[in-house]
């Protein structure tokens, strides 16, 4: 096994020069693939195995997309990418490729909960009988944190995951809110759920996706992390290419040929290649000049798709729940939303805290400046855990809603479009294809990812009709490509006819 270092210089690609500059293009490359996260690791490595010249163009300055590790820290906060489902089959596979090991989490400093609620703290074990639980009766035996999914799976028509998101489930395709109201939540219930749950506003988001995720889950019997990070992961399989990502490319615009497809970079830097596999997440999609014969459920995707805005905050933190007696993993209805322990990997201590926010909670403190933000949460930490004063030291915080290669932490669902909406970001169109987090059939997370990154790999060698060794010939090549087109318009009836068709090589 090839162990070359992400380290290494990075490779020249084949540069051209700016749409509109007189000077001619050079040899374009067989396959571009755009981003360098899970998705598009897993496509280059497929194609490269298979003897396709392929050239990556990432517009950070490191590989992983969301799978990022802070590796400054001791605890090695996940930013993304936090858990590894027993059931991900591939990343498993690929971390025992790389020698990298799993472990569980370290379930002492998690068996434990602690609440703060309409002012009040407390362990988790007095919810059902304390003041500050303001629920229905039948609802108050349930903790905050299980509500949701207490009325969501009591509803979930779900058997599998598979076709999950068929337009035969569109009279399930509600919001989270209705489902929710229709099982007879209280609005106390609603409010507390709609202060961490999952996702972002439960008006604005589809129960289908939550009632897939359930069912995922139960596929897993247990979970666990990279012990060296799941940034390792992303790092190991640059390592493996010929030729490594091109950092720093950030995507402006892409652009259908006669015989190709063109990206043009924000400094004007421009590739040609014959094909692209598009992993870029739709938030950042929607900042491009795409010239691409997009069918009109494809723009309105590209206009709807929610993302999930999550932000965390790292603290240090001298161990105060050993003088107030309660668990320092979390849950509230502060700002903070939820506080995790961070644990430290070597020594397995409690060195901190990491704060999970999310949805509209996320936009609010992302609205804030860093300064502010600090004496905000400094401060209500210190509120709500009286033995923390002068215990606490902020470090730092990362924004998926505000980072724009991203623009949140995964894809969502809209209510009532969910089939239109998957099948939109996963359609082809012409030498492009898509794949990542958002486009992935039949798994979660990172798993989803790598698997969404080799299925459009594969789609792309079966249908392609350039590049060794899969070069067939003209006529049998057009066929196959017509076949294809035919297919995916019969399962996605509302094509515009007067969208523009590409040609076939």
């Amino acid at each position: 096994m090839n162990r070359r270092t992400f380290g290494k210089a990075l490779a020249a690609g084949t540069v051209l020069a700016p749409m509109g500059c007189a000077r001619q293009p050079g040899r374009p490359v067989d396959v571009l693939v755009l981003g360098a996260g899970l998705a598009g690791l897993a496509a280059a490595k497929k194609l490269q195995a298979a003897g396709r010249e392929t050239l990556i163009l990432e517009a950070r300055k490191r590989v992983g997309g969301r799978a990022h590790t802070d590796l400054g820290l001791p605890d090695r906060p996940e930013y993304g990418a936090i858990e590894v489902g027993d059931s991900y089959t591939r990343v498993h596979a690929l971390a025992a490729r790389y020698g990298l090991a799993i472990d569980p989490p370290d379930r002492r400093w998690f068996s434990r909960v602690a609440l703060h609620v309409n002012g009040h703290t407390f362990a988790a074990e007095r919810w059902a009988e304390s003041g500050a639980n303001l629920l229905a009766a039948a609802e108050r035996a349930i903790p905050p944190y299980r509500l949701e999914s207490h009325y969501l799976q009591r509803a979930n028509p779900l058997a599998t995951v598979a076709g999950w998101d068929d337009v035969g489930w569109l009279g399930e395709d509600r919001s989270i809110t209705q489902v929710l109201r229709e099982q007879g939540v209280s609005e106390e219930a609603l409010r507390l759920i709609n202060v961490a749950g999952n996702h972002n506003h439960s008006d604005d988001v589809s129960a289908l996706g939550a009632w897939r995720s359930a069912v995922a889950r139960r596929q897993d019997r247990g979970s666990g992390h990279f012990v060296a990070g799941a940034g390792a992961l992303a790092s190991a399989m640059a390592g493996e290419l010929t030729g490594q990502p091109r950092l720093g490319s950030v995507v402006a615009a892409i652009g259908q040929e006669e015989d190709g497809v063109r990206v043009q970079l924000d400094n004007g830097t421009a590739f040609r290649a014959r094909h692209c596999i598009c992993t870029l997440p739709v938030p950042a999609l929607r900042a491009l000049r795409l010239d691409l014969p997009l069918t009109t459920d494809q723009r309105e995707a590209l206009a709807t798709v929610p993302y999930t805005r999550v932000t965390m905050a790292l603290f240090d933190a001298e161990p105060f729940w050993e003088e107030d007696g309660l668990a320092p993993f979390m849950w509230t209805d502060t700002p903070l939303e939820r506080l995790f322990p961070r644990v430290h990997r070597e020594t397995g201590a409690c060195i901190g805290l990491k704060a999970f926010i999310n949805g509209r909670g996320a936009d609010s403190v992302d609205a804030l400046g860093e300064q502010e933000f600090e004496r905000m949460a400094v401060a209500t930490i210190e509120r709500i855990r009286p033995a923390a004063r002068g215990r606490v030291r902020y470090l730092r915080r990362y924004s998926w809603g505000a980072d724009r290669f991203a623009g949140g932490a995964y894809a969502a669902w809209s209510p009532g479009r969910v089939a239109r909406q998957r099948r939109a970001v996963r359609l082809r169109v012409g030498r492009v294809l898509f794949a990542g987090e958002h486009t992935a059939i039949d798994a979660p997370g990172m798993e989803g990812a790598i698997r969404s990154g080799e299925r459009a790999a594969e789609r792309l060698m079966e249908t392609s009709v350039t590049g060794s060794p899969l070069r067939r010939s003209t006529v049998a090549a057009a066929d196959t490509r017509r076949h294809v087109v035919r297919n995916e318009l019969r399962d996605f009836p509302r094509v515009s006819r007067r969208t523009p068709s590409w040609r076939v090589a």
